[in-house]
């Protein structure tokens, strides 16, 4: 197969542009090809020639859309990925989160359902959503007094990929990604083995919903949150388009709500609407009171 020319290469990251914000620069043109080349058959395509022709003719239909997404998007993900923002989040968020739910159930007009309320924004297969769960698990049982259960959290994962949220949806993972940040002890107390596999629990599973979304669209269906997850993601998108989705971020996040990105990334003239605190190794984002 011949080899993506400059132009071909310009219309296929011009399109990913379009329906989903990632920026390509000339340096990925050979991630771009290893990740395309093989769905090309499936798309109808002889070459890449013939994809770039496809995406510049206005006339893709949706199956062609989810499999280029499906093949771009980066689903690079492990059970408590990078560890220290859920050390801070254990520490420093929870013992807050527990406050609230006790603070929220006293009221007269309380809400049914969650009193607090979380998102991952780029769920992937899961495994960051689960695991903020089974913090939440374990804090409510050792901490809550009784006086807070699973049921008053809910997390929502979001991802723009049909696929992966496929699988976050089934909960259903192999040896190796169970191996990757959980303890046999976590495997027993969260998952339930079936064959070769070890499928998330019904106790987790209750408090975790999926759904897809894009967080280039505007938030207005997304709800309101008490602590986003948002990792590893912004280093993708043009200035502008950070600067839409933070203050987003901002407008939803309840008073004194907290925001977590990924260790390379920051605020720097960006946003200045958010108070930063340091907590070990992990930058946290808080909406003022």
């Amino acid at each position: 197969m011949a080899n993506m020319t400059q132009e071909s290469y310009k219309s296929i990251t011009r399109y990913v542009f379009d329906i989903c914000g990632i920026v390509l620069g000339d340096d990925k043109q050979y991630l771009v090809e290893q990740r395309l080349t093989p769905v090309l058959g499936e798309l109808g395509c002889a070459n890449f020639s013939d994809l770039a022709t496809k995406l510049s003719s206005n006339i893709v239909n949706f199956l062609v859309r989810e499999k280029i997404l499906n093949a771009m998007t980066t689903n690079e993900t492990s059970f408590f990925r990078d560890e220290h923002p859920y050390v801070a989040f254990r520490e420093k968020i929870m013992p807050d989160m527990l406050e609230r739910v006790k603070t929220r159930k006293e009221r007269p007009w309380q809400r049914r359902g969650p009193k607090v309320s979380m998102w991952s924004v780029a769920a992937s297969t899961g495994q960051e959503p689960y695991s903020m769960a089974m913090i939440i698990s374990d804090v409510a049982t050792m901490k809550g007094m009784g006086l807070v259960a699973m049921e008053d959290f809910g997390i929502l994962g979001t991802d723009i990929s049909s696929k992966v949220l496929s699988k976050a949806m089934e909960g259903r993972y192999g040896p190796l990604e169970v191996a990757r940040g959980l303890t046999p002890d976590m495997r027993s107390r969260y998952f339930i083995k079936d064959g070769d596999s070890f499928v998330i629990n019904d106790k987790l599973r209750k408090i975790v919903e999926f759904k897809a979304f894009n967080i280039q669209d505007p938030f207005t269906q997304i709800g309101s949150y008490d602590v986003i997850f948002c990792r590893n993601i912004l280093i993708y998108f043009t200035d502008d388009s950070k600067r839409k989705i933070l203050a987003q971020f901002h407008q939803i996040l309840a008073p004194g709500g907290y925001l977590l990105l990924g260790s390379a990334e920051n605020m720097y003239n960006l946003n200045n609407d958010f108070a930063t605190e340091r907590y070990g190794a992990t930058t946290i984002y808080r909406k003022q009171a």
